[in-house]
């Protein structure tokens, strides 16, 4: 009895753009049609087409980093926790200097100095700079989630626009939990153990 033979890097590659392309698909045509049935009574509350596009713009990109996390978790999830980190620092800057809280500047300044480091020592392998690493991703996308429409009104943005950076967060929390093998006990004892070991001989 033949076994099927495994699936080749690219024919996984294609299946997964596949996926996640019928799903963007589904999701804007869903998308134009629940919109113009709600905004037919709203015709001069907004631009209907600019909501529709700033829709597919979110879930374009977000589909993109899905489709990359899905082929390297480990690089993609920690390369949106180090761009989250980059936009946070700008955003605590400019906040502090808009007069903004003070408490939220100064978040947003704290996340964009202690998540590299998070990501740097998440890239050693050390556990605790994973996981913790998560839980700041997890946190702050259902934080920016539910402050979407307040920074909407500060940044005169869309709503669709505002949620493109908690989506990216998602992204990058789902990938990084994607490659929690890697981080158990036994495998990074033994991935900090082999340098020494090569190092020694």
């Amino acid at each position: 009895m033949s076994q099927t033979p495994p699936k080749t890097t690219t024919q996984q590659a294609v299946q997964i753009a596949a996926i996640i392309g019928v799903g963007v698909v589904a999701l804007n045509v869903a998308f134009f049609f629940l919109s113009d049935s709600y905004f037919h009574d709203h015709l001069d509350a907004v631009n209907v087409s600019g909501v529709r596009g700033a829709f597919g713009v979110l879930t374009g990109i977000v589909g993109v980093a899905s489709f990359l996390a899905a082929l390297a978790p480990r690089l993609v999830g920690h390369a949106l926790a180090a761009i989250v980190a980059v936009c946070s620092l700008v955003a605590g800057v400019a906040a502090l200097n808009a007069g903004l809280p003070n408490v939220m500047g100064m978040t947003l300044l704290v996340l964009g100095v202690v998540v590299p480091l998070l990501v740097w020592q998440s890239l050693l392998h050390s556990r605790a700079a994973w996981s913790f690493l998560i839980a700041i991703m997890a946190v702050f996308a259902t934080v920016d989630f539910f402050g979407a429409p307040k920074v909407r009104g500060l940044l005169g943005i869309g709503l669709w626009t505002a949620l493109i950076v908690p989506g990216l967060q998602i992204v990058s929390a789902i990938a990084l939990a994607m490659i929690r093998s890697e981080y158990r006990e036994g495998a990074a004892d033994s991935k900090s153990v082999l340098p020494t070991k090569i190092a020694a001989q």
